[in-house]
């Protein structure tokens, strides 16, 4: 079995790379292998903008990422900083801030220690085979 960390760098309408990490994901799930978590850093956290609508037409990659997170029970990161800077703001710093939060419940806004911890774990361990790939 392989342990996967996913890493997602653009926007949901800047490219496909949103929709390939999840169709990448729920194809390594079908084969029995594990998505540790999916991690969205710089125009990435975009994929997690509640306040995204997409236009007549046109799928909602947001909802796509819900439905997978809610049904695989993979976490969703996003990286605090960059969202700060893009606008894409969490409970936390909307409430210390004066903000409305606009980032989907099932994701999590935290600093990228979580993903590098993620990492080390799966490096000591002998019988997992851990890969991290960039989207």
């Amino acid at each position: 079995m392989n342990k996967f960390l996913i890493f997602v760098t653009r926007s949901p309408f800047e490219s496909l790379n949103g929709q390939t990490a999840l169709s990448f994901c729920e194809a390594a799930i079908k084969l029995g292998h594990e998505v540790s978590q999916v991690f969205f850093y710089q125009q990435g956290v975009q994929q997690a903008n509640d306040f995204i609508q997409p236009a007549a037409g046109e799928q909602s990659q947001l909802a796509k990422w819900v439905i997978f997170s809610e049904q695989t029970r993979t976490p969703l990161n996003i990286c605090v900083t960059a969202a700060i800077k893009r606008g894409v703001v969490s409970t936390e710093e909307a409430m210390s801030n004066g903000k409305f939060e606009n980032i989907h419940p099932v994701f999590k806004a935290v600093g990228m220690s979580e993903y590098f911890a993620a990492m080390r774990l799966g490096s000591s361990n002998d019988e997992v085979s851990i890969k991290c790939i960039q989207f």
